[in-house]
């Protein structure tokens, strides 16, 4: 394995870590722009009680926490294969 492939890995890691929390911080700003719309509307039930559950709020919480999870990951795969190698 070359010196190159071991930095792809490393550099893929850090892509897919900042990738993971810019989405986790994405999520947040975009639930917190839907409810407080929601809070200007005269029913207010969905405010108070979240029903019913909207599905694409979290897609974007699980999805950066599997990306978090896969870079941090590939971050140690990466620089265990970097020091062992070299």
């Amino acid at each position: 394995m070359t010196l190159a492939s071991c930095q792809a890995i490393l550099w893929l890691g850090v892509f897919f870590t900042f990738f993971g929390i810019a989405s986790i911080f994405f999520n947040r700003r975009e639930r917190k722009k839907y409810y407080d719309s929601i809070l200007t509307r005269k029913d207010i039930k969905e405010y108070i009680t979240h029903e019913p559950q909207q599905p694409w709020l979290s897609a974007w919480q699980i999805g950066g926490r599997i990306s978090l999870i896969l870079g941090v990951l590939l971050m140690i795969a990466g620089g265990v294969l970097w020091l062992a190698w070299y």
